[in-house]
């Protein structure tokens, strides 16, 4: 039953063309066609209507509004792929970094990266403890290396100066 006051709705059609070459009406050829952007920008996503391409959009600015594209929200685009491959690199080295510093750091290392991971700390803040611990074990085992080397330098003269 229709309301009262209503606008009767109007007939929907096809969009065809009449181009000097053909006489028949048929669908609009690809120049005809209005072009639309493969991203829409962000008023015409928040108010979900058609967006063309260009800045400002043919919506933004028959309505006078802000025309924003946000690149990042298209997921096709081979910058977003790029990105997703960008951020996984990234935490994949922290995880290994990670795994590392459990194995090789002392307990006491551990339980300090424990704290800071069980005390909501960022990934930031999480990445720069474990850095600053396998600093820390890697300059103490270069330490030990030169002094392996030393111990082994100074038993090599001994054997020599016993032999000679």
């Amino acid at each position: 039953m229709p309301q009262q006051g209503a606008r009767p709705l109007r007939a929907l059609a096809p969009r065809t063309t009449l181009t000097p070459e053909s006489a028949t009406p048929g669908p609009a050829t690809e120049e005809s066609r209005i072009k639309r952007a493969s991203t829409a920008c962000k008023e015409c996503k928040r108010r979900r209507t058609k967006c063309s391409t260009g800045n400002p959009c043919t919506e933004c600015a028959a309505h006078d509004r802000e025309c924003v594209y946000d690149e990042s929200a298209d997921k096709r685009r081979k910058v977003a792929a790029k990105r997703a491959q960008e951020q996984l690199e990234y935490y994949k080295g922290l995880l290994e970094r990670l795994l590392d510093s459990i194995r090789y750091c002392e307990r006491a290392e551990i339980d300090q990266i424990i704290a800071v991971i069980r005390g909501g700390a960022s990934l930031n803040d999480i990445s720069a403890v474990v850095e600053q611990n396998l600093a820390r074990r890697k300059h103490t085992d270069g330490e030990q290396d030169q002094d392996y080397e030393d111990e082994e330098e100074d038993s090599d003269l001994m054997d020599d100066v016993l032999e000679g």
